[in-house]
């Protein structure tokens, strides 16, 4: 999607008229522009400042907030493992530590291919499958770290 692209899709979902205010339009619009673009860059932010009539430190303000949005360039894949109590009572650091190894990155960074970024995730509310996993938006409950190579198998990892 080029810049001008998604100025009109931020031009349309203004005129969609679902929020009252214009400020309630930012986190639908980061919402496009993460799934649009590689990063959401002070660009794209500038963009949607424009569109809404808010100022950028607004729209910066939140995407910097929310993990879900990407000021860096992040990978095809992202794969948040969770980190909260529950996750880490049932081995969620083994696992955390199983993804850094077998994929050579640590949470935060991205691999050489770019297909995969590693995350830490703060709760997911999937605390009855903990550990749990998201991958994008699929999710894998009650994960082992003998589970993680099939895991990423799935989203293209040659090992």
């Amino acid at each position: 999607m080029t810049l001008e692209e998604f100025r009109e899709e931020v031009r349309k979902l203004k005129r969609s008229n679902r929020y009252p205010a214009d400020r309630s339009y930012i986190l639908p619009a980061l919402w496009i522009a993460e799934k649009s673009f590689p990063a959401i860059t002070h660009d794209i932010m500038k963009v949607i400042a424009e569109e809404l009539g808010v100022r950028p430190v607004e729209v910066e303000e939140v995407a910097e907030f929310y993990a879900m949005f990407h000021t860096k360039p992040k990978g095809k894949y992202i794969i948040r493992v969770c980190t909260n109590l529950s996750c880490m009572l049932n081995k969620g650091e083994e696992l955390l530590a199983r993804f850094s190894d077998l994929l050579g990155i640590s949470p935060g960074e991205t691999t050489d291919d770019g297909l995969f970024t590693l995350e830490v995730s703060e709760c997911m509310g999937l605390c009855d499958g903990a550990p749990a996993v998201t991958v994008n938006e699929e999710r894998f409950l009650k994960v082992t770290p003998e589970q993680v190579p099939e895991i990423l198998k799935k989203f293209g990892w040659k090992g």
